[in-house]
């Protein structure tokens, strides 16, 4: 033993364990543990033991692979909403650890590695700084709940932060921009499954207590018929997501250049469309619709605007003007939206908004972040009237003041990434892929003013699209220049 250990040179030894030995020693001891545990503990705990060799391989891997952090939290955010239909488990609380998580790696392997800052130096990050300093007086609101605060900050600030340092720092290619698409497609496929499922098959345990224990009846089974609402919190989200992915995957089979991504990405909006239908939530075809518009806009070419007013006006007079399909339930629910003056719910919301506005006007704070449904926290003040969208919400949390301002910081972003597709991005190919992205941001907020969109996991992707416009131009540099067709 002693002599085959001096033919074995020193150095070797250190690369074997550099490479792949850590690897198989952490192998062999969680094979071990598990052996042990196995013959003294319950399955459950033996099963957790095993599993901490796996977690410290996934942690090195992850810091050895510090610069595809952002698609490892990319993912994560999915697989969170997927591990809801088994197991209970805090989608924000995780979301923010691990969010936090993936900065503290990616951030100093950037400053080992020496990698270029200037695509983090963006618009999108000073945007959202100036919100944050908003965010950050919402502090001395006389109404202010720390609790609500530090919950509601994640989607008003720490996700836009986040993506504006991440994305630029982790996608440096158009093959990132695939990759980021087809871990949201792997994930719209297995959503819409999931729906199929519960339309053919019913609903399990899980679902049937959140319907009938916790009161998910009152939204999901009414007049219409059932809401679907797949692995999401509600129907309302998974209508709305599937509505993202219509537009994002819809627009970006327009641009793929192979013939089997493209009809790879229709068959994704195919199924993105079933989700929406079954999911009963009227809002959610302006979010294509929004898209379209903004995509007109961005076309530069008289083809481009031709196929878009013809789906946005095929669209218009299906749902306005015709009663095709009206024996459906899920397209009469749909072309209701087409119709507000005789919708009810609709009615109801523009009396309540009017109320709102008498209280809001005494408050130019508004109520507090993360109070516009603050009632588990016990504020001073509370809204009488429910927020029935994410603006409301906004408008309610933030005052009149802090809308406006939200909405001028919006504006200017929308703007700018506009700014970014026109006149800084030459390549076609790429510039299609960025404006499928902007285009379901734009329609996301159109869907803004009438549903509370802004749940998990929409909101990292929305804020993923504005980054990637933002990062288009650095991402544009890396392309090779026999790639980049100008206009």
């Amino acid at each position: 033993m002693k002599d085959w250990l001096k033919k074995v040179p020193y150095t070797d030894l250190v690369n074997y364990f550099q490479r792949v030995g850590w690897l198989h020693m952490l192998l062999i001891m969680g094979l071990y543990v598990f052996y042990k545990s196995l013959f003294s503990q319950r399955l459950p705990v033996t099963l957790v033991y095993s599993m901490i060799p796996l977690l410290i391989v996934v942690g090195l891997l992850i810091l050895r692979f510090s610069k595809y952090g952002f698609y490892t939290l990319f993912s994560f955010q999915f697989l969170l909403i997927l591990s809801g239909m088994f197991i209970d488990i805090k989608t924000g609380v995780a979301t923010l650890v691990f969010t936090l998580f993936t900065l503290a790696l990616l951030l100093p392997w950037a400053t080992y590695e020496r990698i270029d800052w200037k695509p983090v130096k963006n618009g999108m990050l000073y945007i959202y700084l100036v919100w944050g300093i908003f965010c950050l007086i919402e502090l001395v609101n006389m109404n202010n709940v720390q609790e609500a605060w530090n919950i509601a900050i994640t989607h008003y600030w720490l996700y836009p932060i986040a993506c504006a340092i991440l994305v630029p720092l982790s996608v440096r290619n158009i093959k990132g921009i695939y990759i980021l698409l087809f871990i949201w497609s792997v994930f719209i496929l297995i959503a819409a499954a999931k729906g199929y499922w519960q339309k053919t098959h019913g609903f399990n345990y899980r679902e049937l207590y959140f319907l009938y224990v916790l009161g998910g009846y009152r939204t999901h089974l009414i007049w219409s018929g059932i809401r679907y609402f797949s692995c999401f919190s509600d129907a309302g989200n998974f209508g709305v997501h599937m509505a993202m992915a219509i537009t994002t995957f819809g627009v970006s089979s327009f641009f793929a250049k192979n013939i089997w991504i493209k009809l790879y990405f229709i068959a994704v909006t195919l199924a993105a469309i079933y989700g929406m239908g079954i999911s009963g939530t009227r809002s959610a075809i302006v979010l294509p619709i929004g898209g379209i518009l903004l995509y007109i806009l961005l076309s530069h070419n008289l083809k481009a605007v031709g196929i878009g007013l013809t789906v946005l006006a095929i669209l218009v007079v299906f749902f306005r003007f015709t009663t095709i399909g009206e024996s459906n339930e899920y397209i009469r629910k749909m072309r209701s939206a087409f119709r507000p003056s005789e919708d009810a719910s609709f009615l109801l919301r523009v009396e309540n908004r009017a109320k709102m506005k008498e209280l809001i006007f005494e408050r130019p704070l508004g109520y507090g972040l993360g109070l516009s449904k603050g009632e588990r926290f016990y504020p001073k003040e509370l809204m009488p009237y429910p927020p029935d969208s994410w603006l409301v919400s906004v408008w309610i949390e933030t005052g009149t003041f802090g809308l406006i301002l939200y909405l001028c910081l919006h504006a200017l972003l929308f703007a700018w990434c506009s700014w970014i597709l026109m006149f800084r991005i030459r390549n076609k190919h790429l510039r299609g892929l960025l404006t499928a992205w902007l285009c379901m941001n734009a329609g996301f907020f159109v869907a803004a003013y009438s549903n509370d969109v802004m749940q998990y996991p929409n909101s990292l992707v929305i804020y993923t699209g504005f980054a990637l416009c933002f990062a288009g131009y650095y991402i544009e540099k890396n392309t090779p220049k026999q790639q980049i067709n100008k206009r």
